[in-house]
Protein backbone atom coordinates (compact mmCIF):
# COMPACT_ATOMS: atom_id res chain seq x y z
CA UNK A 1 0.00 0.00 0.00
CA UNK A 2 1.74 3.40 -1.34
CA UNK A 3 -0.23 5.41 1.71
CA UNK A 4 0.75 3.49 4.70
CA UNK A 5 -0.75 6.05 7.11
CA UNK A 6 -4.21 5.99 5.86
CA UNK A 7 -3.61 1.90 5.98
CA UNK A 8 -5.81 -0.51 8.91
CA UNK A 9 -4.98 -3.17 10.39
CA UNK A 10 -6.62 -3.35 13.55
CA UNK A 11 -9.47 -6.10 12.92
CA UNK A 12 -11.65 -4.30 15.29
CA UNK A 13 -11.78 -1.30 12.89
CA UNK A 14 -11.54 -3.35 9.68
CA UNK A 15 -15.03 -5.35 11.12
CA UNK A 16 -16.40 -1.82 12.08
CA UNK A 17 -15.77 -0.52 8.25
CA UNK A 18 -17.35 -3.41 6.84
CA UNK A 19 -20.21 -3.25 9.24
CA UNK A 20 -20.52 0.02 8.47
CA UNK A 21 -20.78 -0.35 4.46
CA UNK A 22 -23.37 -2.02 2.19
CA UNK A 23 -22.49 -2.48 -1.10
CA UNK A 24 -19.53 -4.36 -2.83
CA UNK A 25 -18.67 -4.15 -6.00
CA UNK A 26 -17.38 -7.44 -7.64
CA UNK A 27 -14.95 -7.50 -10.74
CA UNK A 28 -15.21 -11.18 -12.70
CA UNK A 29 -13.14 -11.77 -15.74
CA UNK A 30 -13.71 -11.79 -19.16
CA UNK A 31 -11.89 -12.62 -22.01
CA UNK A 32 -11.45 -8.82 -22.60
CA UNK A 33 -12.54 -6.44 -19.39
CA UNK A 34 -13.51 -6.91 -16.52
CA UNK A 35 -17.46 -7.19 -15.44
CA UNK A 36 -18.23 -5.35 -12.07
CA UNK A 37 -21.82 -5.43 -10.38
CA UNK A 38 -22.35 -4.02 -7.23
CA UNK A 39 -24.67 -5.66 -4.87
CA UNK A 40 -25.41 -5.87 -1.28
CA UNK A 41 -23.93 -8.53 0.81
CA UNK A 42 -22.93 -10.47 3.75
CA UNK A 43 -20.00 -11.96 5.54
CA UNK A 44 -18.00 -13.60 8.67
CA UNK A 45 -14.82 -14.25 9.89
CA UNK A 46 -13.89 -17.52 10.98
CA UNK A 47 -11.22 -18.03 14.03
CA UNK A 48 -8.42 -16.97 12.63
CA UNK A 49 -10.16 -14.09 11.17
CA UNK A 50 -10.56 -15.25 7.86
CA UNK A 51 -12.86 -13.27 6.03
CA UNK A 52 -15.48 -14.84 3.43
CA UNK A 53 -18.22 -12.46 1.73
CA UNK A 54 -21.60 -14.02 0.71
CA UNK A 55 -23.67 -12.16 -2.92
CA UNK A 56 -27.07 -12.64 -3.94
CA UNK A 57 -28.79 -11.98 -7.37
CA UNK A 58 -30.75 -14.14 -9.41
CA UNK A 59 -30.04 -17.36 -9.86
CA UNK A 60 -29.20 -17.63 -13.61
CA UNK A 61 -27.27 -14.69 -15.32
CA UNK A 62 -24.11 -12.77 -16.74
CA UNK A 63 -22.11 -12.79 -13.68
CA UNK A 64 -22.85 -16.85 -12.57
CA UNK A 65 -21.66 -17.84 -15.89
CA UNK A 66 -18.21 -15.96 -15.83
CA UNK A 67 -17.91 -17.49 -12.37
CA UNK A 68 -18.49 -21.08 -13.78
CA UNK A 69 -15.05 -19.69 -16.36
CA UNK A 70 -13.17 -18.68 -13.79
CA UNK A 71 -13.89 -17.78 -10.00
CA UNK A 72 -11.30 -15.83 -9.33
CA UNK A 73 -12.44 -12.09 -8.55
CA UNK A 74 -11.70 -8.99 -6.76
CA UNK A 75 -14.09 -6.53 -4.81
CA UNK A 76 -14.05 -3.14 -3.11
CA UNK A 77 -15.73 -2.11 -0.05
CA UNK A 78 -16.39 1.41 1.37
CA UNK A 79 -18.99 3.74 3.70
CA UNK A 80 -19.98 6.15 0.86
CA UNK A 81 -17.59 8.20 1.96
CA UNK A 82 -18.09 12.02 2.35
CA UNK A 83 -16.78 15.42 0.73
CA UNK A 84 -13.93 17.52 2.87
CA UNK A 85 -14.63 21.26 1.87
CA UNK A 86 -11.82 23.26 2.67
CA UNK A 87 -11.76 25.68 5.02
CA UNK A 88 -10.12 27.80 2.73
CA UNK A 89 -10.21 27.13 -1.03
CA UNK A 90 -7.42 29.13 -2.48
CA UNK A 91 -4.90 27.20 0.20
CA UNK A 92 -6.38 23.73 0.12
CA UNK A 93 -8.44 21.96 -2.94
CA UNK A 94 -11.31 19.41 -1.32
CA UNK A 95 -10.50 15.95 -0.53
CA UNK A 96 -12.96 12.95 0.54
CA UNK A 97 -13.26 11.36 3.66
CA UNK A 98 -13.79 7.35 3.13
CA UNK A 99 -13.21 4.01 4.83
CA UNK A 100 -12.43 0.78 2.67
CA UNK A 101 -11.75 -2.82 2.02
CA UNK A 102 -10.13 -4.39 -1.38
CA UNK A 103 -9.12 -7.27 -2.45
CA UNK A 104 -9.41 -10.75 -4.20
CA UNK A 105 -10.78 -13.82 -4.00
CA UNK A 106 -12.33 -16.86 -5.28
CA UNK A 107 -16.13 -16.76 -6.47
CA UNK A 108 -18.29 -19.98 -6.40
CA UNK A 109 -21.74 -20.94 -6.85
CA UNK A 110 -24.08 -22.20 -3.60
CA UNK A 111 -26.85 -25.01 -4.41
CA UNK A 112 -25.91 -26.54 -0.74
CA UNK A 113 -29.92 -25.20 0.79
CA UNK A 114 -28.18 -24.92 4.69
CA UNK A 115 -25.35 -22.80 3.26
CA UNK A 116 -27.29 -20.83 0.76
CA UNK A 117 -30.05 -20.20 3.72
CA UNK A 118 -27.02 -18.82 6.58
CA UNK A 119 -25.17 -16.48 3.83
CA UNK A 120 -28.85 -15.09 3.37
CA UNK A 121 -29.28 -14.83 6.89
CA UNK A 122 -26.00 -12.94 7.20
CA UNK A 123 -27.06 -11.09 4.54
CA UNK A 124 -29.99 -9.78 5.81
CA UNK A 125 -28.92 -9.46 9.39
CA UNK A 126 -25.96 -7.04 7.98
CA UNK A 127 -28.47 -4.90 6.13
CA UNK A 128 -30.81 -4.41 8.52
CA UNK A 129 -29.07 -4.77 11.59
CA UNK A 130 -31.00 -6.92 12.98
CA UNK A 131 -30.41 -10.65 14.97
CA UNK A 132 -29.68 -13.74 12.26
CA UNK A 133 -31.78 -15.90 14.19
CA UNK A 134 -34.86 -13.23 13.25
CA UNK A 135 -34.58 -14.22 9.20
CA UNK A 136 -36.71 -17.66 8.33
CA UNK A 137 -35.61 -17.53 4.56
CA UNK A 138 -38.67 -19.46 2.66
CA UNK A 139 -38.22 -22.46 0.45
CA UNK A 140 -39.17 -20.01 -2.58
CA UNK A 141 -37.18 -17.29 -1.78
CA UNK A 142 -34.31 -19.90 -1.52
CA UNK A 143 -35.03 -21.64 -5.21
CA UNK A 144 -35.43 -18.15 -6.67
CA UNK A 145 -32.27 -16.71 -5.46
CA UNK A 146 -28.77 -17.06 -6.47
CA UNK A 147 -25.93 -17.34 -3.88
CA UNK A 148 -22.35 -16.81 -4.51
CA UNK A 149 -20.10 -17.57 -1.63
CA UNK A 150 -16.65 -15.78 -1.95
CA UNK A 151 -13.68 -17.30 -0.04
CA UNK A 152 -11.38 -14.27 0.27
CA UNK A 153 -7.30 -14.78 -0.12
CA UNK A 154 -6.29 -11.45 0.29
CA UNK A 155 -7.26 -7.70 1.40
CA UNK A 156 -6.43 -4.94 2.59
CA UNK A 157 -8.11 -2.13 4.48
CA UNK A 158 -7.39 1.71 4.31
CA UNK A 159 -9.12 5.00 5.68
CA UNK A 160 -9.10 8.50 5.17
CA UNK A 161 -10.49 10.66 8.15
CA UNK A 162 -12.81 14.01 8.76
CA UNK A 163 -11.26 16.33 10.56
CA UNK A 164 -7.77 16.69 8.86
CA UNK A 165 -6.55 20.16 9.96
CA UNK A 166 -7.56 23.14 7.05
CA UNK A 167 -11.07 20.98 6.31
CA UNK A 168 -14.51 20.78 7.39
Amino acid sequence: MRRKDREVIDMAEIKSILQASHVIHSGFRTADYPYVVPTNFGYEFDEQDRLTLYIHGAPVGHKRELIKQDGRMGFEIDDGGRLMTPESPKENTPSFAYRSVMGYGDAELIDDLDVKRHALQLLLSHETGQSIDLFNISEKTMAYVGVIRIRVKAYTAKEHLAGEAGFR
